[in-house]
């Protein structure tokens, strides 16, 4: 990982565009995207459609070596130049967390239901 870059007005319009890119490619994985454009740093909230506490944000930073996609947790996970990858990532990273809440809602709706 390399050093953050001192942003500037020319990052934060790269930062939009990346993350626009980015959210196309995430509505193609079936998550729904919100994009924070007037915020500073520019972000997108990522979210599951099913269920919309399962999600996160996710900024992209320029580095020395680059720009990255970051989540809210701080974490570098993707290089922002292939922005199909870093859906990928990000899918891969949320799903657990959205199959493992559907499968417990699909486990006690029916256990409420009986009562």
């Amino acid at each position: 990982m390399g050093l953050i870059v001192r942003p500037s007005d020319l990052d934060a319009w790269r930062a939009r565009r990346l993350l626009l890119r980015l959210a196309d490619d995430l509505r193609s994985h079936g998550w729904t995207t919100d994009p924070r454009m007037s915020e500073f740093p520019p972000m997108l909230r990522v979210r599951a459609p099913e269920l919309a506490s399962i999600g996160d944000t996710v900024t992209a930073v320029r580095h020395l070596d680059g720009w990255w996609f970051r989540t809210s947790g701080g974490r570098n996970f993707a290089h922002a130049t292939d922005t199909a990858s870093a859906a990928s990532a990000i899918d891969a990273y949320l799903r657990p967390w959205l199959d493992a809440a559907l499968a417990y809602d699909a486990r006690v709706v029916p256990m409420k239901r009986q009562r």
